[in-house]
């Protein structure tokens, strides 16, 4: 077998445990507030009332940016501090990864039976469009880590992930919270 197939084999086994932990986290979280809604009825107003304040709140745009930046920023710095040890940064993954699914499957739920068939678009419009910068930034470093092979130019690869995921940021702070509010 060739580097290239056992990388290919190796690739497709990673993309898998991670969706496979995704997918356990998913179903917890969703079952979670299955489970447990009559806790959360209150929660829907309440975000709905947030989404507006922090609209309505534009001279603290700054403010905006750094809680969403340390909102996620801990746990992806925690990532790359982790990495100097390997088993431990792969437990760290396959924890970040449950976690974000049952978040998501929390999410999910919620949107949907408090807002019915909308639900769904409530959302998605709650991932974008910075999911699309989060999603590959994370699969990427975890790849990128647990290589073996040291690479030339690693610095260059880590300022760039950083740089995609402030930006990520921006674009959640900016763009998505006054979508949400605009829906909501």
């Amino acid at each position: 077998m060739s580097y290239r197939e056992a990388n290919r084999r190796g690739m497709k086994g990673f993309i898998q445990k991670i969706i496979l932990f995704f997918l356990v986290g998913f179903f917890v979280g969703a079952l979670f507030y299955y489970f447990f809604q009559n806790s959360f009825l209150g929660l829907s107003e309440q975000m709905e009332q947030n989404s507006r304040l922090w609209v309505l709140e534009s001279h603290k745009k700054s403010y905006q940016f750094f809680y969403v930046l340390w909102n996620h920023g801990k746990y992806f710095l925690l990532l790359w501090i982790l990495s100097v040890n390997r088993k431990v940064c792969q437990w760290y993954q396959n924890i970040i990864t449950v976690y974000a699914g049952i978040r998501h499957g929390f999410l999910v739920l919620f949107f949907v039976l408090s807002k019915g068939a909308k639900g769904i678009l409530f959302y998605f419009a709650s991932l974008f469009p910075q999911a699309f910068l989060f999603v590959p930034v994370y699969l990427f470093s975890f790849l990128w880590i647990n290589e073996s092979r040291q690479r030339e130019h690693g610095k260059a690869v880590v300022g760039i992930l950083f740089l995609l995921f402030t930006a990520a940021c921006l674009l959640e702070s900016n763009v998505n919270l006054v979508i949400m509010s605009r829906l909501l």
